[in-house]
């Protein structure tokens, strides 16, 4: 028992997070940007084409929810409209400087660079 418990200790411990991961086999990556009261973290990301950036969406500090509204570029993925949670990727398949902002929340912006 006593084995079991340090095995899945060691299990779990390889396991553990990382703001960049890749599935197995993919040959992409995912990056995680995080919506913290007003702004994004990082605000600033560079990924290769085809990479994923999961959008971790979090009200604000007043409740409110977030959007990301990419400016009109071709190759830009789709908009994440107003929501309060959740966990949003977006592929971006284009290279290229892809500026976003949330509109809820004024001046709160990022880049994402695709090479």
């Amino acid at each position: 028992m006593r084995l079991s418990a340090i095995v899945l200790l060691a299990v779990a411990t390889a396991c553990g997070s990382d703001s960049s991961t890749s599935p197995p086999g993919s040959g992409h990556k995912s990056v995680d940007v995080y919506t913290l009261s007003t702004a994004f973290s990082p605000n600033f990301v560079q990924i290769a084409a085809g990479d994923t950036v999961l959008f971790h969406i979090v009200p604000s500090n007043n409740g409110e929810g977030h959007d990301v509204t990419f400016d009109a570029k071709a190759g830009a993925p789709a908009n994440i409209k107003v929501t309060l949670t959740g966990d949003i990727p977006r592929v971006f398949a284009a290279r290229g400087t892809f500026h976003y902002n949330c509109f809820v929340h004024p001046g709160m912006s990022g880049d994402i660079v695709v090479q």
